[in-house]
């Protein structure tokens, strides 16, 4: 019997920790209140505060690899089979952008955004004309965060700040109110811009170690690499994962249907 107890324990932190974001009711309600849920095209933020030399190049290369991915995020969501229906929204990315992130997001002290204030009258207009109980927001900003980051030999380590590209996302209902988020030191991070040059500072015998901007090229590959060539919808790395975080975050758990 103690056995069995400990086995439920052990499963019990397993599957508590698959689950991402943070729920702003209790997990019953957001079921029950949530049965519709439309998918925005995933937005990038250029206001976001990314000091990066061909920051606009950058954000249109986000833009264009980003272009059309949702769709692959409803098909995950549907597979979880935790919604009524699971609705991509036909949008302009763009357009939508300026008017739902134009309040911007808030950061902690280390650059972490804590979510975005979003524009509720976009969100309540999207959600009448779809006939939403709620929308799914999916942004892609630049940010510059407070990390501690270790050489490859794990030896040497920097603490600064680091450019990369970080998603959060937000369900948010018809009346403008956030039930879900994945923000704060939660937040995916989505792509690496900057690394510390350890190997350099080696063999200039110097303590100094400078950190350097990953190319526009090398960020095109980092942002077409495919985890497995055998996947036959070919969805890059960095979506793949982060879908995942999504469709687990706000899809049902076996761990608490009464909460």
């Amino acid at each position: 019997m103690m056995k069995k107890i400990l086995c439920c324990l052990c499963l019990t932190v397993f599957l508590a920790g698959c689950s991402s974001g943070t729920f702003q009711l209790p997990k019953k309600e957001y079921n029950a209140r949530v049965q519709v849920l439309g998918v925005l095209p995933l937005l990038v933020d250029y206001n976001s505060p990314l000091d990066y030399p061909e920051k606009d190049n950058l954000f249109n290369m986000l833009v264009g690899s980003a272009s059309g991915q949702h769709e692959l995020l409803v098909e995950q969501l549907r597979k979880k089979k935790g919604y009524f229906d699971v609705r991509p929204l036909s949008v302009s990315p763009d357009l939508t952008a300026l008017s739902l992130l134009s309040a911007g997001s808030p950061h902690n002290e280390s650059g972490w955004p804590q979510g975005y204030v979003f524009d509720t009258a976009t969100v309540a207009r999207m959600a009448k004309q779809n006939v939403l109980d709620a929308v799914l927001v999916v942004v892609l900003s630049g940010e510059q965060v407070n990390e501690i980051r270790r050489s490859r030999t794990k030896m040497e380590t920097l603490e600064t700040r680091y450019n990369q590209i970080v998603a959060t996302a937000a369900v948010i209902d018809r009346d403008g109110q956030v039930l879900w988020t994945l923000a704060g030191e939660d937040s995916f991070q989505a792509l690496t811009l900057q690394y510390p040059d350890f190997d350099e500072a080696y063999y200039n015998k110097t303590d100094l170690v400078r950190v350097k901007n990953i190319s526009l090229a090398g960020v095109k590959r980092a942002l077409e690499e495919v985890p497995d060539k055998k996947d036959q919808l070919g969805l890059p790395k960095m979506y793949k994962e982060l879908f995942s975080d999504i469709a687990g975050g706000i899809s049902p758990s076996i761990l608490d249907p009464l909460k």
